[in-house]
């Protein structure tokens, strides 16, 4: 759905290549790839609308936040494209969504608890007021290998900003 997450704070933008025929996506979701390496080449040079709870390190690699909607906006099949996404810089800026249970967060005593765990953004694909896909951040702490750290929220609006480790923009991360 439109605007589900944004990017406040310091942050930078990155032209992504999208390939033809793509999912569509809109302002606000997240764009990524799950290319691996090797002998230095990446097995994939396109982004993607993210289908699937992410960024964990040696998975996902995190495009951003787009910016500018698929082409063409509204219907027929996506063209081959450039986009424009919003990438925080590590450690510094941040992703802001709703959590994925507003309700776990509604007090200062249950945002206190959360801050500094790792987590996700996670994916439905139908959970959004439209039926499309819904974009929040999990309100419970993941995996290690988890590559965003809840560092803030709003308990009267349900939301939570994160922030990404510099390793989320890296492809076919070793975390052993």
């Amino acid at each position: 759905m439109r605007a589900d997450l944004s990017v406040v704070g310091i942050q930078t933008t990155r032209l992504r290549r999208i390939a033809a025929s793509s999912t569509r996506f809109e302002v606000g979701e997240p764009i990524y790839s799950k290319a691996t390496m090797s002998s230095g080449t990446a097995s994939d040079n396109n982004w993607v609308l993210a289908t699937e709870d992410f960024p964990t390190a040696g998975t996902h690699t995190l495009g951003g936040v787009a910016i500018k909607g698929s082409l063409p906006y509204k219907t027929g099949t996506l063209v081959a494209q450039t986009t424009i996404c919003a990438c925080p810089v590590p450690h510094a800026g941040l992703i802001r969504g709703k959590a994925e249970t507003a309700g776990n967060i509604d007090t200062d005593a249950e945002l206190l608890a959360i801050l500094n765990d790792a987590t996700l953004i996670d994916y439905s694909a139908t959970g959004a007021s439209d039926g499309g896909q819904l974009y929040t951040i999990k309100d419970t702490a993941g995996a290690d290998t988890s590559m965003l750290a809840i560092i803030d929220g709003n308990i009267a609006k349900g939301t939570l900003d994160v922030e990404v480790y510099a390793t989320a923009y890296r492809i076919d991360q070793d975390v052993t």
